[in-house]
């Protein structure tokens, strides 16, 4: 899946780098520790960037709204060693909509904690490496719906600038299965009152297949529960006519979770599939099982 090069086009100077508030080790890259009856962290990957000779994946916790700090986790996926300068949020025609920050380091993973001050609606999260500058949407109104990890994906032929598609991806650490849902684009409209996007529904017999380029590139296939209803963990069925949005690893398969056991683990991961004459992919990004969210 292509990446999102940096826009050239987009003239901003050095600005003055704004020191992060303080040291929060967030889900996505560490453990999250949060009280009994607190919601999960809603983590949605964004996608990968090329810029400053290395790939990077960045991914959100929460929305982005004026007058609050969100949380941006960018982490080092291809061979070249860099690392991220600075971050902020900006409008298509360059104006920042908050301070630029430097981030918070942990290894190959660094946290940026933005700000903004103004309206955030047309804006887009920008990263810088050396002098070079990338450009990725946030995705407003997407949040996970099943306390999984969002991301989104795309056909693979789809044109550069297109609207994404959503996966999410649950990882029961306990037992090293899984859970994938697929979504049709999120109505920005609902995602105030918790509206949950429409599913994006597959032929029933396709084959998910989850490679984790973080753990010698081994790879899962996940298939539905069953062809009838192809329930999901709470019971609520997910097939409708020969389609369905639901799928599931280990299940009948017969294939070894244990490697994906524990509940501090920590992956990359990439999601391929094809379906009615198409193939779709989503860029790698951080899975960590739901229990540590």
């Amino acid at each position: 899946m292509a990446s999102h090069e940096h826009d050239a086009a987009m003239d901003v100077a050095d600005p003055e780098v704004k020191k992060p508030k303080s040291e929060h080790e967030s889900a996505h890259g560490h453990s999250h520790e949060h009280a009994h009856g607190e919601e999960a962290a809603k983590i949605t990957a964004l996608g990968t960037v090329t810029v400053g000779g290395a790939t990077f994946a960045i991914d959100r916790e929460g929305q982005v709204e004026s007058g609050k700090t969100t949380e941006f986790g960018v982490e080092l996926v291809g061979a070249a060693a860099a690392k991220p300068h600075s971050a902020w949020l900006a409008n298509p025609d360059g104006t920042k909509v908050c301070e630029p920050v430097s981030a918070e380091e942990h290894l190959s993973h660094w946290h940026f904690n933005v700000e903004p001050l103004m309206p955030v609606k047309k804006s887009k999260f920008v990263l810088k490496v050396g002098d070079e500058e990338a450009i990725v949407d946030w995705c407003r109104g997407a949040d996970p719906c099943n306390d999984g990890i969002l991301s989104v994906f795309k056909a693979v032929d789809a044109p550069a600038g297109g609207a994404p598609m959503f996966l999410e991806l649950k990882l029961h650490g306990d037992a090293g299965d899984l859970e994938l849902f697929l979504y049709e684009r999120f109505p920005i409209s609902d995602w105030k009152t918790k509206g949950k996007p429409a599913p994006f529904d597959i032929p029933k017999d396709s084959v998910v297949t989850l490679t984790f380029p973080s753990h010698e590139n081994k790879s899962v296939e996940l298939r539905v529960r069953n062809d009838k209803e192809n329930e999901d963990e709470d019971g609520k069925p997910n097939m409708r006519g020969n389609g369905t949005n639901y799928f599931i690893f280990p299940g009948e398969s017969g294939q070894d979770p244990e490697w994906l056991k524990g509940e501090k683990a920590r992956y990359n991961v990439t999601v391929t599939f094809q379906a009615n004459c198409k193939s779709y992919a989503a860029d790698p990004f951080v899975l960590v099982p739901h229990e540590a969210l």
